[in-house]
């Protein structure tokens, strides 16, 4: 797929290329990039570079590239090099390039002359040689010997260079042929006369007798063997015993006086069964290209680094300042299905290697079914469970409600209550005018009647004595939704209730609750009784009980005619039994109340425990005034934290007869001591 990529980027460039270039014999486009290409545009390796720049450029409006092919093939002499080198100088000798790209060594010959058009001209070189040969070896198409190979390395800084290293993996290639065929005798090398592939021929013999030097060696090339014979010789090979490394198959041929170079002829070796190996790593992504696959670099990875590197310089970086890349990343890469085709096993192949056109295993093929499905039980199984733990958790709720609703049962059963609900029947108006008993608790069952006596009765059968008050209230627990309180004597067993009614209106139902209260009531009676003898003896004694709130400054009487708050003959009020404390002395005699004053003081500063006074009172009775003698004695009834009295209880006592008494007595004893005397 990404080969198809580059190959639709490169048309693409060369449709809005090639016409300006045919039309024009110059560029007057300033900001741009030339790419000089050593080999045919058809060229794979190559393409797929153009087509990398092409995808950059084509992101940046202000920019444009151009791109130039050498041909080498066709290149043969001196003569056709300079028309080349005359044509790059004329077509773009105007405006300098912003950067040279350069793809093959024979586009490095031309070294000098880009220094001399343009000046220090950024270069990057993408090159499947770390070394440049003499001229001639690419011209004649020669291979370059140890001793004519200049490093790349010694061109960096003096042309401003940097190497982007396209590493053939010669040596892992015949590796990677002995690995899976593991009983190979004759290795064939296929590839066409330029001087990469005549050098590539040589460094291939040497290795090969370095790994097993008993292996017979073929090396074919167009010039030896047309493409037919190729085919015939093919054909013929031990597949289990040969190995075949394909370079390229370009070569040149005259038709009516024209020479032209073919480039697509290998297409027709793949039809063969023999195991063919290449070196291009377009070969090996076609699904049915018919190659099997190769030792190579990371495509992609270089291509990154290409386009990084060409960022770098557009921003002013210098290429020689670039470090060389060269590719650690190599691995084999084996095309699944021509692997097959061919008879191999993948088991035969090595560990690292990678497989293209695989099919997707049973777990690739379908994990995000697989993954899908599990999803949908995880999730089935998360509703599952949540929907358990909900019916248990309202199971739980309806069994403590259950629970509550027993032990409700058995409190209003245990209670020592009586408990009835009762149905309510109204007449047209909604007024009450019948029960139906509808329950009852066991207290109930105990003191009148059992359950299954009453439950569907009308309560007028069964107690009709209390209907008239038990309607009547019924009907204001309805009226007005509230709960009702009343007394009720039960006269035929002599027996006192507190009844409490709560209706509910939306089932006409009314629970009714009757505690008995007959011992509250028999202690209320004997209070109120003995109250009345205290309050008769009190009333016979003239004695006035009284209360004295010392935060609010009120006394407080307990009958209604003390003789201290009389005034102007009128009896006392009842709601003036409670009157101000200084109401209360000022009907104090005025020679006696300072000293009842400070009686009272004293007792309340704690400067004594009780108080006893006798003092006089003046009151007013039908129009006259007259003075009574009062006898009042006090005491402190409850104290704050701080031990401070807040109220004080006492009585008075009317002693006037009393005075008068002990007034006669003394003075008869006074007339009687006289006469003696006389």
């Amino acid at each position: 797929m990404n080969m198809k990529k580059y190959v639709l980027a490169f048309f693409l460039c060369f449709i809005s290329i090639t016409p300006i270039l045919a039309q024009r014999d110059h560029i007057d486009i300033s900001n741009y990039i030339l790419c000089i290409n050593s080999y045919a545009e058809s060229s794979p390796w190559s393409n797929r570079m153009i087509s990398t720049v092409s995808e950059y450029v084509q992101k940046n409006p202000k920019l444009a590239l151009y791109a130039e092919h050498m041909n080498t093939l066709m290149i043969d002499n001196d003569t056709i090099l300079g028309e080349f080198k005359n044509m790059i100088s004329q077509k773009y000798e105007h405006h300098r390039p912003r950067l040279l790209i350069l793809l093959g060594n024979p586009s490095l010959l031309l070294r000098d002359e880009y220094r001399e058009l343009w000046g220090d001209i950024p270069i990057v070189l993408c090159s499947e040689e770390k070394f440049i040969g003499p001229k001639d070896t690419y011209i004649y198409k020669q291979p370059v010997t140890q001793a004519e190979r200049v490093p790349i390395s010694q061109l960096a800084d003096p042309y401003n260079l940097v190497l982007l290293y396209s590493n053939l993996y010669l040596r892992e290639n015949i590796q990677l042929i002995s690995h899976i065929i593991p009983d190979m005798k004759k290795f064939i090398f296929i590839g066409d006369e330029r001087e990469v592939n005549q050098t590539n021929n040589q460094e291939i013999q040497t290795k090969l007798k370095t790994i097993n030097p008993n292996i017979e060696y073929q090396y074919i090339t167009p010039q030896k063997m047309t493409t037919n014979q190729l085919l015939d010789s093919l054909y013929h090979v031990d597949p289990n015993t040969t190995g075949i490394l394909f370079a390229s198959w370009f070569y040149k041929t005259t038709f009516a006086g024209n020479t032209s170079l073919v480039t697509n002829a290998h297409k027709l070796i793949v039809t063969t069964t023999a195991p063919i190996f290449t070196l291009n790593m377009a070969d090996i992504t076609e699904e049915n290209g018919g190659m099997i696959g190769g030792y190579t670099y990371d495509q992609k990875h270089y291509n990154q680094q290409l386009i990084h590197t060409i960022s770098e310089i557009l921003t002013g970086k210098p290429a020689r300042e670039i470090p060389f890349y060269m590719p650690s990343d190599g691995a084999p890469i084996i095309n699944y299905t021509i692997l097959l085709r061919k008879g191999f096993s993948p088991s035969m192949c090595p560990p690292n290697t990678h497989f293209l056109n695989k099919p997707l295993g049973f777990w690739k093929q379908n994990k995000y079914f697989i993954m899908g499905t599990l999803s949908f039980m995880i999730l089935l199984a998360i509703v599952f469970f949540y929907r358990i733990h909900s019916l248990n958790s309202i199971k739980k709720a309806q069994q403590k409600e259950i629970d509550a609703m027993t032990n409700y049962k058995n409190l209003v059963n245990n209670m020592p209550i009586l408990y009835m609900q009762e149905e309510v029947l109204a007449d047209k108006n909604g007024i009450p005018v019948e029960l139906i008993y509808r329950n009852v608790n066991a207290h109930f069952e105990k003191n009148f009647f059992r359950k299954e006596e009453v439950v569907g009765k009308k309560a007028s059968e069964i107690f009709p004595e209390s209907m008239p008050d038990f309607l009547h209230f019924t009907q204001i627990a309805l009226s007005e939704n509230k709960v009702i309180t009343f007394p009720y004597y039960f006269k035929k067993i002599d027996t006192f209730y507190d009844i409490v009614l709560k209706a509910n209106r939306q089932n006409n139902m009314i629970d009714v609750f009757c505690l008995n209260s007959t011992e509250l009531h028999k202690a209320q009676q004997k209070l109120s009784t003995i109250n009345n003898k205290l309050a008769m003896s009190l009333d016979v004694a003239n004695i006035v009980p009284w209360k004295w709130d010392l935060r609010s400054k009120t006394i407080l009487c307990d009958i209604n005619k003390p003789i201290e708050l009389s005034t102007q003959g009128k009896d006392v009020a009842e709601e003036q039994l409670a009157v101000p404390d200084y109401h209360y002395f000022s009907k104090i005699f005025k020679e006696d109340r300072k000293r009842v004053e400070q009686a009272y003081q004293n007792l309340i500063d704690g400067h004594s425990e009780k108080v006893k006074e006798e003092y006089r009172v003046v009151s007013t009775q039908k129009g006259f005034h007259r003075i009574e003698w009062v006898e009042a004695q006090a005491a402190v009834e409850t104290r704050d934290e701080n031990g401070k009295p807040l109220t004080l209880v006492g009585s008075s006592l009317v002693i006037t007869e009393r005075k008068k008494m002990e007034m006669e007595l003394i003075n008869a004893k006074n007339l009687g001591g006289t006469e003696r005397t006389g």
